[in-house]
């Protein structure tokens, strides 16, 4: 199962772990596998072979953090609608 952080804030729980700052990129993306380890991955890895898909954490610094926007933010990939 897949979990993402980007289009179901509501269901990133991943118990204990923390991934540092991971947490809060747009970049990262939870995936857990069917005995219920959780693992963060890294969506700038299909583009960057520089990247590790799934960094060692906690990650404190990293060169392709970008902020996750926040829930109410419009979708970067749309233009909002004028009404």
């Amino acid at each position: 199962m897949v979990v993402d952080g980007l289009n179901h804030p509501e269901r990133r729980d991943t118990g204990a772990m923390e991934f540092g700052l991971c947490d809060s990129c747009a970049y990262q993306q939870i995936v857990r596998n069917t005995r219920g380890s959780v693992f963060s991955l890294c969506r700038r890895s299909r583009e960057d072979p520089e990247f590790p898909r799934y960094p060692r954490v906690p990650v404190r610094e990293c060169r392709g953090y970008e902020p996750r926007p926040a829930a109410d933010d419009p979708p970067r990939d749309r233009v909002p609608e004028r009404g």
